[in-house]
This record gives structure tokens, sequence and C-alpha cells, in this order.
């Protein structure tokens, strides 16, 4: 038994008229009468009583019209769902996703792609690279944001970049260069520091310890929480100065003060990361409207800077 079996009856059944199904499938009428035959004779009933007046069903055919219609009507269902899943209209999404570089502009990110693909169900997860990493080696994420990847993940990852963002100072609000506009980061050099801790963001302690040592000096780090509104916190207690992106932001009534370097920091890229040969139509269509977003969103990071 094919669907075609259960397509001709149906139709055949619907207007009791073999001319007038033929017409509405677009299949020759020899056709149909052909398959309704075969039908027949693998069920071993008729399914039609047929005079040169009328057709109408008999006792077998009606039972089976119930059980066509719900076969068909499901198999239209299953054919639009695996169109929808295509086009990544349904299905999960998962995106792990370093809080402090994403604060500003995941909102709105997720605002717009939900609005669009409001049947996928979307998870969203903090996670520090080597998280992330781990998460993909694991097949549980389907897209990161995090910092540029390690050169020995390149050949089964794929890498985008999103932005770039600068390393600015922290003070607390009475700290002597608390009025100058731009920071010389060797006045620093005798200040304890507060740094966001490695294993959360390797490459920005790194780059933050680096700096200092090009300004002469190597930090005395005294404190390495892991939640960036931590590093304000106690920034702010006079505990210590820092380094962070200048997107990176403490609590709103937080009186830390932040200010540009006089020497630029390298550059801090947030990088959009999947995996190499993904196929997922959610993931596609993220990444459609992050690139769409794009424009906007590094001339809005780059107005911290």
């Amino acid at each position: 038994m094919e669907l075609r079996h259960f397509r001709y009856f149906a139709a055949v059944a619907r207007y009791l008229n073999y001319r007038e199904a033929s017409r509405r499938l677009h299949v020759a009428q020899p056709a149909i009468s052909q398959t309704i035959l075969d039908l027949e004779e693998e069920i071993g009933a008729k399914l039609f009583l047929r005079n040169k007046r009328n057709v109408r069903l008999t006792a077998a055919g009606t039972a089976l019209l119930g059980e066509a219609e719900s076969i068909l009507k499901r198999t239209d269902e299953a054919k639009r769902l695996a169109q929808r899943a295509a086009r990544g209209e349904v299905g999960i999404l998962r995106i792990g996703f370093i809080a402090p570089a994403t604060a500003p502009i995941l909102p709105p990110l997720v605002q717009t792609y939900l609005s669009k693909y409001p049947d996928v169900e979307l998870q969203l997860h903090h996670m520090n690279p080597d998280d992330q990493l781990a998460a993909f080696d694991e097949g549980t994420l389907d897209l990161g944001l995090s910092r540029p990847l390690p050169p020995e993940r390149r050949p089964y990852l794929e890498e985008e970049a999103v932005y770039n963002d600068y390393l600015w100072a922290v003070l607390p609000p009475k700290h002597p260069l608390a009025k100058e506009k731009k920071i010389k980061l060797e006045k620093l050099a005798s200040e304890p520091f507060v740094l966001f801790h490695r294993v959360g963001a390797p490459s920005l302690f790194d780059e933050a310890v680096a700096m200092c040592r090009r300004a002469g000096f190597s930090p005395k780090v005294r404190h390495e929480p892991d939640l960036m509104t931590t590093v304000f916190v106690l920034v702010e207690s006079g505990l210590g100065v820092s380094l962070v992106p200048s997107c990176a932001r403490g609590l709103e009534q937080q009186n830390t003060i932040r200010r540009p370097l006089s020497v630029q920091s390298n550059p801090m890229c947030l990088c959009a990361t999947w995996p190499r040969g993904s196929h997922s139509p959610t993931l596609e269509a993220f990444l459609n409207i992050l690139r769409a977003q794009k424009p906007a969103i590094q001339k809005q990071i780059a107005a911290f800077c």
C-alpha cells in the first residue's frame, strides 16, 4: 500500500466521481481507476459501488475513508514540519556565551531571533571559553560567543569575528588619577590589581598582565574574582585597580571610575564559533541575524572605547 493509493481513494470518496477526482488530482482517470482496483485487491474488499449514474462507498470503503484521511493529514503535517525545520523555523538552538562581553549585544539579538522564529527552543548558557570548547566536544552546543579559538581547535570549529574591544582602567571613586582623561598604565605600577580570574577568560587575563609588563612592571594581582560585577565591587571598595574590556559594566549604582588607557591594548575580539561542517538550519538563521546586525554592534562597541 502506498500513499498514492490513499490519496486517489480519498479523492474519489470525497467527490464520488472518478472524473472529478481525476480533474482535481491532475491524474488520468484510467490511472485512478486502476489504483482503486489495486487497492481493493490488496484489501480483499470492494470499496465503491459504481454504476453509470453514481458512485457510492461500501461499508469497507466508509471504514477505510476515516483512516485514509487521518494518514494523509498526518503525512501533510509531517511534510510541513520537515519543511519548517529545513528553514530553521522549528528545532533547538543551544548558545553558550560569556556574559560581560555579550551583555550589550545578546539581548537584542535574541529578541530579533525569537520574533522571527518563535517556535524554536532557544537555550542560553553562560559558559567560560573552556566550558564552551568542552560542550562542543560533547555535542551539546551549537554556537559559542567567546574569545578567539586556540590554534589547535581551528581545524574542527568555524570562527567569525563579531567585534573588537580594548582594555580600560577601572579605579576606585577617590583615586588620585580619577580626574585624568586617559590613564598611563605605568602610574598604576605600585597598585594592587583586581583581575577577572584567568580560568574564566584566559585571553583577557593574559592581555592585562602583558600590558602591564609592556609598561615596565609586573602587576601585583591580589584578587581574581569569577564574576565581572565582583571585580567592580572590589575596586569600588578600594581593594585595587583593574583592567577590563571597555564594554564591561558593574552594577548600576556603582561609583567606579572607568578611563581609557593612554596606550591602547591589543584588541579583545568577541567571536562566534560553531562546529565545522554544521548543517543546522536554526544555527544558520541565528548567524544571518548576527551578520545583519554586526555593523550596528561594532558601532555600538566603538562608542564605548
